[in-house]
């Protein structure tokens, strides 16, 4: 009878005699997936140490070579120890008897019985090329056990076992993927065109590419797209799309996912890992590196010496990287692909990895041992093509939009106007332009006319509609939402504080990193740490160009969400309170450095020493009670001499608008006795003003004449003595 394959398993002695030089079996060599094997194994069921002790010559299955401690004059002999699986190919398998049968598994013979148990009657016929046990004579076989097997189907629960550990759902043409983001035809072409050059240059220097851009700009479409072209070639090796609103995102799904795929494209490989796995069921349940070794790099290692195997190396794709589960998982995801992209040269793998700018991605890349075999590449969103693509999408969707709706919508619509506005706030951001065009033909609603005045509100900078609560950008700030839900509870303070900063109109003058921090009176350590999240949104400078470079927002609709309460929610940053937040951090940064000391920042000194007092007296009534209560405990010796005209309008202003109770200003009739530090101030007005001065000062009194020298003690704990001199000046 014929069959696809035979295992046949051995537990006796076999006995050669009259062999010839060259007959004992060789290693078998795979050319192809369905090609029978004979394979002769020891059963578990009959141990070695049944047989006898001074006879060890036995056919042993650990599954690697043949005979490894057997010279070759024991070989002729007939004499095999310490033996090894044997596997041998055959084409045609068949039995001229009907004698052959299995050993019972439950017998109870003997180690004499088993060993004087032959096999007789039946016969091995064996296709010519398959060379078992060739040119032997009185050869017994002890103890056999025959398993048949049909090779066209052993590997499939190895295969099954890849999909239990893996995650299908990540695979780039899964049903779960129905509706993925994807370019158009000529959208980010440039960027798509050099993926698909440099797999196909065989004189390529990196083995490894690695993208980042911002939050929500398109580089999941940009893979989508890249996987698709290449899906139907046969040069795609597997993809895998993390998702973390989908859950598809543990670390311990990636390697089987990726080897169910590359099992599918070659079936060498195929081969490999199956017997991997059936010689060792436990891989899947073993660290990722040594996963990675096993089931990808090993198996490739041997795939690339096999001759007519592999063409062309496979592309594998890695989208989303940042959505990984836990920053440990993800760096020792990278750490793998690039010790192994570094250290081999030669290898028939491509790997392409997509993922945000996350700060522990940024530690990675700019490290000096970043091995030259792989290359990083930034996606930007205010180059020109990236506009561009922005622009010639969002004609496209509302010309399709148009269509729709032909004879219902006027005929200018959509305006140049409006167009040119949405552009101009999307720039090139690809994710901006796909949400607005997304809302304004919502099938659902019916009145493009309606939605896109809505967008155009908000391009405008006017927010949401406060009534309708309609958030044509709803998509963009749950990504927006996402990310600064990812900052710790503990640390958010400060991050909305840096991010306060960062949009203060007057914090223009402290916009470097260094002066930032000193300013807000943050470490190094604390500002960097608590922005650690906001990478994907904001750039942040090394520390070494933080004496040169300020923080920047990715795209304006981010600052746009923290400005409108209606789409940041509890991220809300209020913009109607930047006098008071400056005005209040200017004193502190004042009481809390010393400005005679060689340390201090000069920079944000001269900003801290004329901002409050310039501004304070200009503060709504409804601010009053919070800078008060600042200035109740502000030590005011530690000021140094401040702008003569600036702090003579605060001092006016304080003595005049200051409660009774807080005594923050006193005035007095002459210099006081003691060691108060005296701080001297000469302020010109002119002669129609100088008369309401005095009022201020002496209602009751409208006699004083310039010069006017006027004594004011200042603090509650801390005493300062002013001593201003004002003086009459006339028109010229």
């Amino acid at each position: 009878m014929p069959l696809k394959a035979i295992f046949v398993r051995i537990r006796a002695r076999a006995r050669f005699s009259e062999s010839k030089r060259g007959a004992y079996p060789s290693r078998a060599q795979d050319d192809g997936a369905n090609t029978p094997m004979i394979s002769l194994t020891k059963p578990q069921e009959r141990p070695l140490q049944r047989l006898p002790n001074d006879r060890r010559d036995i056919v042993d299955a650990s599954g690697i070579d043949y005979c490894t401690k057997n010279n070759s004059t024991d070989r002729n002999k007939g004499k095999f120890s310490d033996c090894l699986k044997i596997t041998s190919q055959i084409r045609d398998l068949d039995f001229s008897s009907n004698a052959l049968q299995a050993l019972p598994q439950d017998s109870q013979q003997s180690g004499a019985e088993a060993r004087d148990q032959s096999l007789h009657g039946a016969a091995f016929n064996f296709h010519p090329t398959s060379n078992l046990f060739a040119n032997s004579s009185r050869f017994v076989i002890n103890g056999l056990e025959v398993n048949m097997v049909d090779t066209n189907h052993s590997n499939q629960p190895v295969l099954q076992r890849l999909i239990e550990k893996g995650r299908p759902e990540a695979i780039h043409n899964s049903d779960y993927r129905e509706y993925p983001p994807r370019c158009s035809e000529d959208t980010r072409a440039s960027l798509r065109n050099d993926v698909l050059q440099w797999r196909a240059n065989p004189n390529r220097e990196q083995r490894l590419r690695w993208y980042m851009g911002p939050a929500g700009i398109g580089k999941s479409a940009i893979a989508q797209s890249i996987a698709e072209e290449l899906g139907g070639t046969g040069y795609l090796g597997g993809t895998f799309f993390f998702s973390r609103p989908g859950l598809i995102n543990d670390p311990a799904t990636v390697i089987p996912t990726l080897a169910y795929q590359l099992a599918t494209r070659n079936n060498t490989y195929k081969q490999i890992i199956s017997q991997r796995l059936v010689d060792d069921p436990l891989i899947l349940n073993k660290n990722r590196s040594t996963q990675f070794n096993q089931l990808i790099i090993e198996p490739f290692q041997i795939v690339a010496t096999t001759p007519g195997a592999l063409q062309d190396p496979l592309l594998i794709i890695l989208d989303g990287l940042d959505e990984c589960k836990g920053t440990e998982a993800q760096c020792e995801l990278v750490q793998l692909l690039l010790d192994h992209a570094g250290r081999i040269k030669e290898f028939p793998l491509l790997w392409l990895i997509y993922s945000r700018p996350e700060w522990h991605f940024r530690t990675i890349v700019s490290d000096v041992d970043f091995p030259a075999a792989c290359e990083k590449k930034e996606i930007s969103i205010n180059d020109a093509e990236a506009q561009a693509d922005a622009r010639r999408l969002f004609e496209r969707e509302l010309a399709k939009i148009r269509k729709q709706y032909e004879g219902f919508l006027p005929a200018d619509w959509p305006s140049k106007q409006d167009v040119d506005r949405l552009c101009k706030v999307a720039s090139g951001h690809l994710g901006y332009v796909s949400f607005i065009a997304r809302f304004i033909g919502n099938k659902e609603v019916g009145d493009p006319e309606k939605q896109l005045l809505i967008c155009t509100r908000i391009a405008s900078g006017l927010g949401v509609d406060g009534g309708t609560q309609i958030n044509p950008l709803e998509a963009l700030d749950h990504l927006y939402g996402r990310v600064l839900s990812d900052v710790p509870a503990t640390i958010l303070p400060v991050t909305m504080q840096i991010l306060s900063a960062s949009l203060n109109i007057w914090h223009k003058y402290v916009q470097l990193v260094r002066d930032q921090a000193d300013y807000l009176l943050l470490t190094q350590a604390s500002y960097y740490g608590a922005l650690r999240s906001l990478h994907s949104v904001l750039y942040v400078p090394p520390p070494s160009e933080a004496s040169s470079k300020a923080l920047h927002f990715y795209h304006a609709s981010f600052t746009d969400f923290l400005r409108d309460p209606a789409r940041s929610g509890k991220f809300h940053i209020h913009g109607g309170t930047e006098d008071l937040d400056s005005v209040v951090q200017c004193i502190r940064w004042l009481g809390k450095n010393n400005y005679t000391s060689p340390n201090v920042n000069a920079h944000v000194l001269g900003f801290a020493d004329w901002f409050p007092w310039n501004i304070a007296w200009d503060l709504p009534n409804e601010d009053l009670t919070t800078f008060m209560d600042e200035m109740e405990s502000f030590d005011f010796e530690k000021l140094r001499d401040p702008h003569p005209e600036h702090f003579s309008l605060f001092i006016r202003w304080l003595s005049t608008r200051a409660p009774p109770n807080k005594l923050l200003v006193r005035l007095v009739d002459k210099p006081p006795a003691g060691t108060f530090r005296t701080l001297s101030i000469k302020h010109e007005v002119y002669t129609e003003d100088f008369g309401d001065w005095v009022l201020d000062f002496f209602p009751d009194d409208k006699s004083k004449e310039s010069p006017l020298s006027l004594h004011f003690l200042l603090g509650v704990s801390t005493k300062l003595h002013v001593h201003l001199t004002l003086r009459e000046k006339a028109w010229s």
